[in-house]
């Protein structure tokens, strides 16, 4: 999206913010012309017009008050247009990228770390304001300054105007040679942001890790190396942005002593009067602080373009996963959510994790998935909700398409309890309730309910708040039980059609899983459910078990016909019995 479509909403506060720099600009430059007059006057004053030289000095001196009061309160008007054009510019921005990152797909944020994506949410945004804001205001005063003030000299004395161009072939040289330094500093200091900011979220999320390891030091190391390197890269712009404005300086004072020394010969000579001379001095000086400034205008512009080339970058970036529009196929339901899998293959990253899967299952059945680590049990769900592209057909929940589904109504049919449980800062409570839509009185039932089908109740019981407790970052102040029972609950609070438990209990012991399956039975019943879990006994009741092996089927029947077939399943089970009946011989 270019910078202009951006724009476009602040079109109309931009150009009433330009009018007004035009009109600042306009009295600024009445007053060296009120001063030149009010200097001629005087001179002219010997010829015995002492009253009337007297009442154009007052009269002039009393405009050039007005037009100083007018014009710094129009100045400060535009300021406030233009400033909050860049500020809305931004908010709408940030709003815009957010929602984008809402509808990527997982396979976008392994390719863009956390810390990378903040900061250009944050650190590249603000640069795009001030790019907007002040860069614009900015650019639009000095443009104005130049044309008008250059016009007036010209008017004033062609030839000492030529004079004073002499050092503006060198400035624009110097302009172009440091803005592409600044450009590539700029973006080169971005990156290193990101790359710092990303560092630093890990180890924050990890601290436990870092302290169970006694890896202070070196991550500390890794931090100052990082850290080391973005001082090394924003020092490289200071040192670009600190060469530019002082050259600029001197380049702008050469230009006032050649007007000196050249218009004091043109007064002398009788080709100027010295009110000419002084109004043309003193539009020097208001140029000036344009020219001064310009090295800090072009330091804004390059970080601001620099800044913008990312955040587009983040914005140009679709989701892999096409999400039809709300209305497609046959309403906004999925009916019946049987589920059918045909031939499925899912490939990530270039690696092949799902090799032609098929199975069925019907409305309200449950079916088991087990396999060793690695086996593509996670990946097979991911597909089903769509956290995975897959092929057209490869997939029919309820009788449709997946990929023909609406992602936001396929989605609100299942409830999903991860393995790796993740929880937002808030309460228990909220943290159950996270799916409820819209709030009604009976939402605290619902939410207990929901509890003590995951077994959480009685952990729910001893803590300091009960359900108001929060549970802090990540839910860090609950063990890794806690947390997937949470999201358990969470996702059996929902009340969804489609129920997939992935692993959700493996942080519990094999009694426990066994208890809160045995709870859960009554509200799978008429749910469509899939269960993958690591401990074969506690899926034997599925109305199937499948059987993934290096991302392909190995087996696929009820617990029954698996034993009785001898294959990968029942050598999981009686490896895990043996396994339990050691651990009860060691407690005995």
């Amino acid at each position: 999206m270019s910078i202009r479509v951006r724009l476009r909403p602040e079109l109309g506060g931009i150009v009433l913010g330009a009018i007004c720099l035009a009109a600042t600009n306009a009295l600024a430059l009445s007053i060296p012309w009120l001063i030149k007059g009010a200097i001629d006057a005087i001179r002219a004053a010997a010829a015995g017009q002492t009253e009337a030289v007297h009442a154009l000095v007052v009269r002039n001196v009393v405009l050039i008050a007005a037009c100083a009061v007018v014009q710094g309160l129009i100045r400060t008007w535009s300021r406030i247009l233009i400033f909050n054009a860049g500020r809305n510019i931004e908010y709408r921005l940030r709003g815009d990228v957010f929602r984008h990152l809402l509808r990527q797909d997982a396979g976008f944020f392994r390719a863009h770390p956390t810390g990378d994506v903040m900061s250009r949410l944050t650190n590249d945004l603000g640069a795009v304001r001030m790019l907007f804001g002040p860069g614009l205001l900015n650019l639009f005063n000095t443009a104005l300054v130049y044309l008008t003030t250059f016009w007036l000299l010209v008017h004033l004395s062609p030839r000492l105007t030529l004079w004073a161009l002499l050092p503006y072939p060198a400035l624009l040289a110097g302009a172009r040679l440091f803005s592409r330094k600044m450009y590539k500093a700029s973006r080169a200091i971005a990156e290193q942001l990101g790359t710092l900011s990303t560092s630093i979220q890990e180890d924050l999320a990890g601290i436990a890790v870092i302290k169970h390891y006694t890896l202070e030091p070196e991550r500390q190391a890794k931090f100052r190396g990082l850290n080391d390197e973005y001082l090394v890269r924003s020092l490289a712009l200071v040192r670009a942005r600190g060469s530019l404005m002082p050259l600029f300086a001197v380049l702008g004072g050469a230009g006032t002593l050649i007007v000196l020394w050249v218009g004091g010969r043109e007064v002398i000579l009788g080709h100027m009067t010295v009110g000419g001379l002084v109004a043309f001095n003193a539009y020097l000086v208001l140029l000036s602080w344009p020219t001064i400034a310009l090295g800090w205008i072009i330091g804004i512009w390059q970080r601001g373009l620099a800044a913008w080339a990312r955040v587009r970058e983040l914005l140009a970036t679709a989701s892999r996963i096409a999400d039809p529009p709300a209305g497609t196929g046959a309403g906004e339901t999925i009916g019946a959510p049987s589920i059918e899998v045909r031939d499925l293959s899912v490939v990530v990253d270039g690696r092949l994790l799902l090799d032609r899967v098929s199975f069925s299952l019907r409305a309200g059945a449950t079916l088991a998935v087990v396999g060793p680590t690695g086996a593509g049990k996670t990946t097979l769900v991911d597909a089903i909700v769509r956290m995975q592209e897959v092929a057209p057909g490869a997939i029919v929940v309820g009788g449709r398409d997946v990929t023909q589904i609406p992602l936001a109504t396929l989605r609100r049919q299942v409830g999903y309890a991860p393995q790796d449980a993740f929880l937002f800062s808030a309460t228990v409570a909220e943290n159950i309730g996270f799916g409820i839509r819209e709030s009604t009185p009976e939402d605290p039932a619902r939410i207990r309910r929901a509890a003590e089908a995951a077994g959480l109740a009685p952990d729910i019981a001893i803590l300091p708040d009960g359900y108001d407790t929060m549970v802090g970052e990540r839910g860090i102040t609950l063990s890794g039980g806690q947390r997937q029972r949470v999201a358990l609950a969470r996702a059996l609070c929902a009340a969804p059609q489609i129920l997939i438990l992935d692993d959700s209990l493996s942080s519990v012991d094999a009694q426990t899983e066994r208890e809160i399956l045995t709870r859960l039975r009554p509200i799978l019943a008429g749910r469509t459910s899939i269960l993958i879990s690591h401990r074969v006994a506690a899926v034997k009741d599925a109305d199937q078990i499948l059987v993934l092996d290096g991302g392909r089927v190995a087996e696929l029947g009820t617990h029954t016909t698996l034993l009785a077939g001898g294959g990968v399943y029942a050598s999981l089970y009686r490896e895990q019995l043996a396994a339990e009946a050691l651990a009860i011989e060691k407690v005995a």
